[in-house]
């Protein structure tokens, strides 16, 4: 597993279902639900990185 998607899986989700996360680097640096200008920002910010971003799902969520 890669470190951002270990970081994810640790994360404290309480107040952030159904809204997405991006991790840099080991780091949360956005939340939210606008995910296009999230991304955009991000970009900017870290121009050489490939940002993990994923949907934390809310509890009645069934995932297979």
């Amino acid at each position: 597993m890669s470190k951002d998607f270990d970081v994810y899986f640790k994360l404290d989700k309480k107040g952030l279902e159904n809204k997405y996360v991006i991790i840099v680097k080991g780091k949360l640096v956005a939340k939210g639900k606008d995910i296009e200008s999230m991304l955009d920002k991000v970009k900017r910010k870290y121009p050489k990185e490939t940002p993990f971003v994923a949907k934390v799902p809310d509890d009645r969520t069934l995932i297979l």
